[in-house]
């Protein structure tokens, strides 16, 4: 027989109960697959919750005048890439002061390139920086029509810049731009050529900005303006862009005055509207380019 010797045969009634236990085995296999498959489908769901739904424009206009604001606060906004505001509290026509800072930075960049004076004139808001950004762009009346065009571009088709005497370059800080407009040149930005550098550089503004929209968590790019009005009180404004937790994203333009007002009172003003916009930031329209 060889040396393996003599073959040891099963018990008739193994197999079927082998068969059995293997059936057993996978059916067991299969439920628990199908359980975890559950399970995960419903922590991603649990994970990944509905963005909330967006406030409408009286919805916006009520909780935004229940904060009961000093007079002389509003802000303005636009989802980005459309050109219609949302007008809440005081919104008049003012003084752009340093936010024209943005859009002069951009027509420089488009000119020369990047820069030191542009990256100070937007991150320190140097005036001696954007005097010289203004002058780079040519003759004074080349200067007005490079910043216009830019203007014109981001959708703001009604503000008019200021005029100088002949032979000087006007300090564009004193352009009366609406929130309004403002807030609609700043939708677009982020969908005009070349703006990424200028967004950049506004979201790392220094110490002296640091106020109203950039207290929104998250992903915001701004800048801010402010100057002492006739009536001996300060004017402090800021344009910007904040990205919603979904990725859509809203310009606004928020200022605060009035009469003999300072500075610092102006800023902490604006601080309140940024706490207002961080609480509803997930319910703010939003857009895209």
């Amino acid at each position: 027989m060889g040396r393996h010797g003599t073959r040891r045969r099963e018990p008739r009634g193994a197999l079927p109960r082998r068969r059995g236990l293997i059936a057993a085995v996978t059916a067991a296999a299969v439920v628990a697959a199908a359980v975890t498959a559950v399970v995960l489908l419903r922590d991603d769901t649990e994970q990944s919750p509905a963005s909330p739904p967006v406030l409408s424009e009286q919805e916006l206009r009520t909780s935004f005048d229940a904060l009961k604001l000093p007079a002389g606060t509003g802000l303005a906004l636009v989802p980005v890439g459309a050109s219609t505001p949302i007008l809440l509290g005081e919104t008049g026509t003012q003084n752009a002061w340093s936010v024209i800072k943005v859009p002069l930075a951009l027509a420089a960049e488009r000119k020369h390139g990047m820069s030191k004076q542009e990256m100070t004139a937007v991150v320190d808001s140097d005036n001696a920086s954007a005097r010289i950004l203004t002058k780079s762009l040519g003759s004074p009346a080349d200067a007005t029509a490079a910043l216009s065009s830019v203007l014109r571009e981001g959708r703001d088709t009604t503000t008019v810049l200021p005029t100088a005497p002949p032979g000087v370059h006007p300090h564009f800080g004193e352009t009366r731009w609406a929130p309004a407009d403002a807030a609609v040149w700043t939708a677009q930005l982020p969908c005009m050529l070349g703006s990424e550098h200028v967004l950049s550089l506004m979201t790392g503004v220094a110490p002296n900005q640091r106020w109203g929209l950039m207290r929104v968590p998250g992903q915001v790019s701004a800048k801010g303006g402010w100057g002492i009005e006739s009536d001996g009180g300060y004017l402090v404004r800021q344009i910007g862009v904040i990205t919603r937790p979904d990725g859509a994203r809203v310009a606004a333009s928020i200022s605060a005055h009035r009469p003999r007002m300072a500075f610092r009172q102006g800023t902490a003003t604006l601080d309140r509207v940024g706490d207002w916009l961080t609480r509803h930031v997930g319910s703010l329209p939003g857009g895209d380019c």
